[in-house]
């Protein structure tokens, strides 16, 4: 949860060497910044190695659709013989349509090699990228700010205010609740910029693939709380409510629902004693 990396699906990491080879590649520094905050609270979450798993799942489905092209183009165009007969047959047919059909049947079987290596190459580029990606994932969270960053190609860092935290809700699909991982949603007050549904927008962070997500959850909650208890930020740049974890039906426990009444009820108070003041404000300019 905290440190360095966890140990991948197969409990080894990925060859030092190796790693360092692809992040001078990319030009990736291996491990960010901390985020602004006291350097005692600070907690490092990593993507659980169930979650590498799961990413690795969904990566041999790929491969596995590539490959199944790759060999109907290899027969459909005579890469691959289907068995004497028929490669005869394939030939002769060839040579009556055209006089260099046969001749290009002959040089698209020395081009085979070739694009099997292409395959080999890619499948094991792509699986060391795959798992530079997922060593690479990084949670950061302090007293004050939340720092996320993710992605090898196209690195993406994200750093969100904790006191700026609107809401927060754990995800889980069906493929997720099979290996036991959840993602972790976190919104802050929409500034009228990118959309919020987007996955660039500002107000809007995700951090995937965690086995502790309620834990995270509660650490950022207690990290809000103690920042508005401390007075920190502009009260009126603050969102009207306060940060409610927009938690599944699975994830609430048996004190959730009246946890979230409290913050409900203390949002409303909030809110109305900010319309008095405005309201007292207006009148004593009139005045």
């Amino acid at each position: 949860m905290t440190g360095e990396p966890a140990a991948g699906a197969a409990g080894t990491r990925m060859p030092r060497g190796l790693k360092r080879l692809l992040l001078w590649l990319f030009q990736v520094e291996e491990r960010p910044e901390p985020p602004p905050g006291s350097p005692e609270s600070l907690r490092v979450f990593r993507a659980s190695p169930r979650f590498f798993r799961y990413s690795v799942l969904k990566w041999a489905i790929g491969q596995m659709f590539a490959l199944v092209g790759l060999v109907g183009s290899a027969i459909g165009l005579g890469f691959v013989e289907i068995g004497n007969e028929a490669g005869n047959v394939v030939v002769e047919l060839l040579e009556e349509r055209a006089a260099g059909a046969a001749l290009w049947f002959r040089f698209t079987e020395t081009l085979a090699p070739f694009l099997i290596v292409l395959f080999v190459v890619q499948f094991l580029t792509s699986f060391s990228v795959l798992r530079l990606g997922y060593e690479m994932r990084w949670y950061m969270v302090s007293d004050r700010a939340l720092r996320i960053r993710y992605g090898i190609y196209s690195l993406r860092e994200q750093t969100m205010t904790v006191v700026n935290i609107q809401n927060m809700a754990v995800k889980r699909g069906p493929l997720q609740r099979l290996f036991g991982i959840a993602d972790l949603e976190i919104r802050t007050a929409s500034g009228g910029g990118s959309d919020d549904d987007d996955e660039d927008s500002l107000n809007r962070g995700l951090l995937q693939g965690l086995d502790n997500a309620e834990e995270v959850r509660n650490l950022l909650l207690a990290s809000l709380r103690q920042s508005r208890d401390a007075g920190l930020g502009d009260p009126d740049d603050r969102p009207a409510g306060p940060a409610v974890p927009a938690a599944s039906r699975e994830d609430r426990g048996p004190g959730g629902a009246e946890d979230a009444s409290v913050l409900i009820a203390a949002g409303d108070l909030l809110a109305e004693c900010r319309a008095l003041r405005r309201t007292v404000a207006g009148t004593a300019e009139a005045l």
